[in-house]
Order: C-alpha cells, then structure tokens, then sequence
C-alpha cells in the first residue's frame, strides 16, 4: 500500500494560497517523488483562484508547472483544491479531471480538498482524494486510520506545520505575498512557480535560517544582470523594464527581477557573490525568439526553386534534400551543424523541426541542437504515401514502429543530462494528410496519447491540397486531424490559411497553436492566413521561417512579414466597407516572436519573470549617444531605450545588433559581451 508524506513547505503553500483567497476556489498541483513504497511531496504549484472548468489558461499552467517540475527533477504527482465555502469538502468535477490528467502519468497520484473548518484549528487541513479502481470516479480515502493520524497511510514531515502555518499567516501576514498562475497573469514579476518571497521570509522568521536549503538556493546566484529589460507579457503588451536586476541560478532559471533601487534588489545584491553583468543604456536584453516550423534538411536548398508551385517545389527540392541527407550521414551532420548555427546567429532560442523518415539522420539533428544548446523541438517525418516512389515509408507498421523507436531514442540522446540541460524532445510528426493513410494517422495518434509528446503537421496550406483532401478523404483535413485525435493542446499546425472562422474556433477550443509563416504562405498559398480573427478568437500563434518553403531563416523577417500581410488584408477589408481591423502592429509581433511562440510551444520561456528559464538575446542600438550599431542611423543624442528606438531596431536592425545570447542561462557564442562591473 503507497503512503504520502507532505513536506512543511508543500503544507505550507497550500495553506497561503486558501489564507489569500478565503472566498474563492483555489487549485493547484503538488510535486514529488516516489521512493520505494512511499509519496513524498516536496512542493506544491498554485494554479488558479477563478477556474470554472479546464481551460486554457488551467491547461497552459499545467503546462508550465509540469515544465518547472521536470526541471527540479520532480514530476507532478497529485493536485489540491479549496472550495468557496468553509463546509464544501467535495472534489470538483473539473478537479476529477486534472487529477486524472496527473494520474495517466503517474499512477499513485492523489488529490486533497482543504478541510476549511480545521484551517485555524491547529491540525491538518487536508482531505485525501484516491482514484478508484478501473474508473476515473475519485473518492475520499477511507482508512482505518484518519488521514495524519498514527497508523495512516498520509503524513507529515513535520507534525506542527498546522499551527505554524496559522501563526504565520496571523502574525506576518505572509500569504498577502503568496501568488498563482491567475496572479502572476496580471502582473508578471510574481513568482508562481516558487514563491520564494514569502517562503524566504518564512525561512528568516524561523530558527531554523541558517540551515534552510531554499534560503540557500537564493543564494546561489550564477549570473547578475542590470540594465534595461524588454518583453511583452501578452498580447499587445509590450514592457520597457529601465535599470532592473535580474538574477539567475545555477540550473538556468530567473529567480529574481525587481527595479534596481528597490529595497528586495539591494538586500538580494548584498546576498550574491557574482559580477554583475551590466547592460549598456543604449542596449537591452530580450527574449529568444522561437521559430513554430522549419524543415531542417531543406535548409540545403533554402531559397531554391520558390516559382513552383507547392506539390512540384516537394518533389523536385523538398524530397530530395530529405533524400540526400537520410542516405548521407557526414552531409547530415554539416547540415545541422551550420543550421544551429545559423539559428543561434538569428536569436533564435526554440526551433520546431521537420526532419526526415530516416531516425538515424533526425538523431544527427537533434544532437546538433543539443550540442549548441538551442531548445528543439524535433519531428521524424511520418508518411507512408508519396508522389516519390524512393521516399516513403514501407508500411503503416513500420512507420509507426520507426516513430516509436525515435521518440525513445532522441530521449535516451539526453537522459545523461540533468533535467533543467535536456534541450532537445521528440514531436510526433505526419507530413500532411496527403502523405499518411487512415491508418497511419490514428496508429500516430494513440502513440502520441501514450508517449505524451507534442505534435506537428501542416493543415490547410494550399487550395491544391485543400481540394485533395476533399476528394480523397471527402472531408476537411481539419476534420481527418481530429477523428485520429491529433488536433489536441499539443498540437502544432503550419500554415491554415484555408481554415474559416468555424474551423479556427475549433483550432481555439482544441488549444491547437498555429505555426504563421506569411513569407511561404506568400509563395505557396492562394490565401493569407487570417492572423487578426485568429488571435481574437483565442487561437495560439507563434511565428514560423518554413525553411525552406520560405527564404529566411530570421524570425525578425517573419515578425516584419506577418505584418506586412496583415496592413494589406486591412486594406482590402477598408476598401469593402467593413469597420473592424485586419491589422497587426511592430509590437503584436514581437509577441508572437518571443512568448507567443513559447505558450504555443508548451514552454515556460518568453518572459522575464521569476521560475522562468533564462532565455535571452543582448541587443545593442548605440554605442555612444548618436553612433547607431548595423543599420541603425541617429542624427541626434540618444537616451536610454524608447518605443520609437525599438520601433526602429524592429524594421531595419540585423544580427549586427545582437552581442550574446543565452539559453538555460548558457551563454551560446563569442560575441561581444556586455561588461561586467
């Protein structure tokens, strides 16, 4: 029989997150181990305060908890719950449901309801929820023993944690500086995932400070940066954080950012023993970019070919670049080389790859990105039909068999690394409806169910493969992509142009990220993709290069693109009389470039917040006042960075303007490094 213990710190964040919000439901997950016989849960993950049901937001925190988690080499191993009224200890159907989401990954998973009649009483708080047998019905666990009493299968580290939990809450307030998912999506500089701040304080106020492993780890500051910060936290937010700290730890992870004259950046800089790093006024630093959709292996053919029409471009330069390189290894291994590269150069951080069929080839890939530390997400291209009768794959079996080995071996190709180093993670990966049978398609979809990976595919690209689908399949490819259970919240499609509002309310309410790639689209495409409707229907958007259906492998490029088609669609839409506007600006795709791409993704990076990732890009406008860096010119002093300045870098600045780059908080080139002081 499995028994749980709940560490101080896990009881700890439960009960703060009830305290703040005594009138509201509250969720959240809890993070462990298992050891031998028993469930030991070292944290906890505040999620919501105002959920109703699974929603996105509940799905991308999850997200993002089960990220963190991973990078603390912990796994999600249960969830909690507090209901808005004191007397309500049932667990809520959409707690059920999270619950059993955690539970399909691990088994002895185990959810509990906050007891809001023992909260100021002393004793434990919690109420035990179990899965029963053979359903996905949740019960309370009924022992011989009550839960936290001798002889029961659930525990405490520590048997006072109850009346510390309250006398903390009453005598120091600390739950007013606790914050969750829905917190931290007002305001970005709360730190949901680690609420270090108030269990920092919490550390201090005990005896026990000197010894406190998590004050420790606030003391272990890898990296120090102080300068100007720009991100955009959301859609059509952009944030021009002036002289700001911000703080790195070891494992690569923000743990810090704060104004520097503020009080918290003065006692965390006297705390550090590291050189700061400091960024000059006329510089920034800034999210990585990530690129939604490139096709690796046609990178050896990258602006080749573009006045053919899509299904002849594949066959004459998409196939045989894929060809070339399944059947020559050392071509394979320069080839990737110089594409990381090339991607490290152009900022960008996160890349979602097509590969090829061949596994040994996309674990070439893979292992280039690993080795020059860019996050990719890589796809071994499933297809077992094709108008090249020498590239395809032989049988719906062996195609799955193949994709099934790749996901574990482009694993195992990381499993060395510590969890917060593993860069690179498979992607279940159909080339397109055309390409893959019925059966092929359904087998890709219950391996994606079972293995827990991300998908990718391209879905409406082209009226020529649009009406394709339709007479051979004699439905939408929207539609064959979700029968076979594709089209899920992993899921990543290119292009969709031909997609219509019903069909991206679908994409919306699925959770399904669009990869955008308006300079192919331009070339291959008969339609522009619907960018502005999409977005304000609640589809995910990143920015995508689509080598080598698209010449440039900049996502800068993709970013000046995407608006470019978005002023003329709007200028078709003013010519027909209709008010509302089709356009994006210089700032929306920013966004879509850097945290967009990230949410789309599944990753926690895009942002400077604390518990995320330290991914970012060093970008220089002047050295001195009026001496501009690459292509930029200024005829008069400068001072600082403005919105006009970073209007002007975003048109017509180049990789002249980039001095570093860092992901994980690893530094990745040579270039020119801002000073340390």
């Amino acid at each position: 029989m499995v028994s749980y213990s709940l560490s101080e710190n896990a009881y700890l964040k439960i009960f703060f997150h009830a305290a703040k919000h005594p009138h509201l439901p509250v969720n959240g997950v809890l993070l462990g181990r298992r050891t031998s016989d028993v469930v030991v849960i070292e944290d906890v993950i505040p999620l919501l305060h105002h959920w109703t049901s699974l929603s996105p937001m509940m799905e991308i925190g999850l997200d993002l908890a089960k990220g963190h988690a991973e990078a603390q080499e912990m796994t999600l191993v249960g969830y909690y719950q507090a209901s808005e009224r004191l007397d309500e200890t049932a667990l809520a159907p959409v707690g059920e449901r999270v619950a059993q989401k955690i539970r399909d990954q691990f088994t002895d998973a185990v959810a509990f309801v906050i007891d809001g009649d023992k909260l100021g009483t002393g004793e434990p708080a919690l109420l035990p929820y179990l899965p029963q047998p053979s359903t996905s019905f949740w019960r309370p666990s009924i022992a011989q023993s009550p839960a936290f009493t001798t002889g029961s299968n659930f525990s405490l580290a520590k048997a006072d944690s109850p009346s510390r939990a309250i006398a903390l809450v009453r005598d120091h307030n600390l739950h007013e500086k606790f914050g969750d998912f829905d917190d931290h999506l007002e305001d970005v500089t709360i730190d949901w995932l680690r609420n270090s701040a108030s269990l920092i304080i919490f550390y201090g106020i005990s005896e026990e400070s000197r010894t406190s492993p998590l004050l420790s780890t606030t003391m272990t500051i890898a990296t120090a940066f102080k300068g100007t910060l720009v991100h955009c936290p959301s859609l059509g937010q952009l944030e021009v954080l002036e002289d700001h700290v911000l703080l790195v730890d070891h494992q690569g992870f923000i743990t810090y950012v704060g104004p520097a004259d503020s009080k918290a950046s003065e006692e965390f800089l006297a705390k550090i023993d590291v050189p700061i790093t400091t960024i000059p006024s006329g510089g920034f630093l800034l999210p990585t970019f990530c690129d939604l959709h490139l096709h690796a292996a046609q990178f050896l053919f990258q602006g080749t070919g573009l006045h053919l029409p899509l299904m002849q471009w594949l066959n004459e330069y998409g196939f045989k670049s894929e060809e070339s390189l399944d059947s020559q290894p050392e071509l394979a291994k320069t080839v990737y080389a110089r594409l990381a590269e090339r991607l490290r150069d152009a900022g960008t951080g996160a890349v979602m790859l097509f590969g090829t069929i061949n596994n040994t080839a996309n674990l070439i890939l893979a292992e280039a990105m690993q080795t020059i530390g860019i996050r990719a997400l890589v796809g071994k291209l499933s297809m077992d039909i094709s108008s090249r009768p020498s590239y395809v794959e032989s049988s719906v079996l062996s195609s799955l068999r193949s994709a099934e080995e790749f996901i574990d071996d482009c694993r195992n190709l990381v499993k060395s690394h510590e969890p917060h180093k593993r860069l690179v993670e498979p992607v279940i990966t159909p080339r397109f409806v055309p390409t893959c049978s019925d059966a092929l398609l359904q087998g890709l979809g219950k391996l994606a169910r079972d293995k827990g990976v991300r998908i990718q595919s391209h879905l409406a690209e082209a009226h020529e493969e649009v009406q394709w689908v339709l007479s051979e399949r004699h439905k939408d490819d929207i539609d064959v992509f979700d029968d076979f259970g594709l089209l899920t919240e992993k899921t990543v499609q290119a292009h969709c142009t031909f997609l219509d509002t019903d069909m991206l309310s679908r994409m919306a309410g699925s959770c399904s990220a669009v990869a955008h790639c308006p300079l192919s689209n331009s070339y291959f495409s008969e339609k522009p993709f619907p960018l502005r409707e999409a977005l304000d229907l609640g589809v995910p958007v990143g920015l995508g290069s689509d080598i080598a259906g698209g010449y440039s492998i900049d996502i800068m490029n993709s970013m000046r693109q995407a608006v470019v088609v978005s002023r003329i669609r709007d200028g078709a839409r003013k010519l027909s009389d209709d008010e509302r506007s089709l356009a994006v600006d210089w700032k929306d795709a920013l966004y879509l470039a850097t945290r967009g791409g990230a949410i789309a993704l599944g990753l926690s990076c895009g942002v400077f917040q604390a518990g995320a990732p330290f991914d970012a890009q060093c970008i220089e406008l002047y050295k001195e006042s009026d001496k501009g860096v690459g292509a930029l010119d200024f005829f008069e002093p400068q001072s600082g960075i403005t919105l006009g300045l970073l209007e002007k870098w975003w048109c017509i600045g180049d990789e002249r303007n980039r001095h570093g780059i860092w992901i994980q908080g690893q530094r990745l080139d040579g270039k020119n490094t801002p000073d340390h002081t």
